[in-house]
């Protein structure tokens, strides 16, 4: 059953997340989301990446059907596509969503005790407004003397790890490990937590949270505070508002435009 939303007042100054929305669509739709559970909404968010992929590889598979499997690898995965990571499994395997890649590496970070969190666009579906999303960025405390144990991990399980990236690890000039499972065509940016107080404060903020219905598999995640404020250091943008608006009043912090609470007659 659809709940009706409360009688909602408009802060004034408030605009809206897009110019297609009026600030009373905008407060109704986020309202409706702080009524889903996080497992939710990532489901939501999943669907449309399945369904995105659906899609597309349907598309290409009728217009080049000679060439669709390496077009497509292509389009998922972008500038980090090779021609070693042009898949020849099943195509129902190309377009699952990035939960599985994150079930695929979990096992792998607890067995090698290794902490982790999810970051990016996974976590900003499950925190706010879903979306789709093409690859998994996870964060991870490891030191890089320990790398080669964690890609023997990885390629044993299926995933390709570049050697240039993995050498700039072990050298100490690069902090991210961008890794892509073949079979399934998902790919998972795996970054090295930075040395310093807050950044491994961060860590210890992560949350465990379900991303499926059931609420059975559950993985770290970062805190929403710091999912927003990562994306302020990156740019004042889109995501970073729809987060504050999604999570309030759960964090402490405020987006510039305010948001539309609730008003109860």
């Amino acid at each position: 059953m659809t709940q009706t939303p409360p009688q909602i007042s408009i802060k004034p100054g408030y605009r809206p997340q897009s110019e297609d929305k009026t600030p009373l669509t905008d407060a109704v739709d986020f309202y409706r989301l702080r009524q889903q559970t996080n497992s939710q909404r990532w489901q939501m968010g999943a669907s449309l990446t399945r369904w995105a992929k659906t899609v597309s590889l349907r598309g290409m598979r009728k217009a080049c059907p000679e060439t669709y499997t390496e077009q497509f690898a292509r389009a998922v995965l972008g500038s980090k596509w090779l021609p070693v990571l042009t898949p020849t499994s099943d195509p129902s395997m190309w377009t699952f969503d990035p939960s599985e890649i994150a079930r695929l590496l979990h096992p792998i970070f607890e067995t090698l005790g290794i902490p982790y969190y999810i970051t990016g666009g996974v976590a900003a579906t499950a925190y706010g407004d879903p979306r789709t999303t093409r690859d998994l960025d996870l964060v991870i405390e490891l030191n890089r003397d320990n790398i080669s144990q964690l890609v023997e991990a990885l390629e044993t399980a299926g995933f390709y790890c570049p050697p240039e990236a993995v050498q700039d690890i072990r050298d100490g000039r690069g902090r991210v490990l961008s890794v892509t499972h073949i079979t399934n065509l998902l790919n998972a940016d795996i970054v090295l937590n930075a040395d310093t107080d807050f950044d491994r404060s961060k860590m210890a903020r992560r949350r465990k949270i379900a991303l499926d219905e059931a609420g059975v598999e559950q993985f770290f995640v970062a805190s929403p505070e710091d999912l927003v404020l990562a994306k302020l250091l990156e740019i004042c943008d889109r995501t970073a508002t729809e987060l504050l608006d999604c999570t309030q009043p759960s964090i402490g912090i405020t987006s510039s435009g305010g948001m539309p609470e609730p008003s109860l007659p």
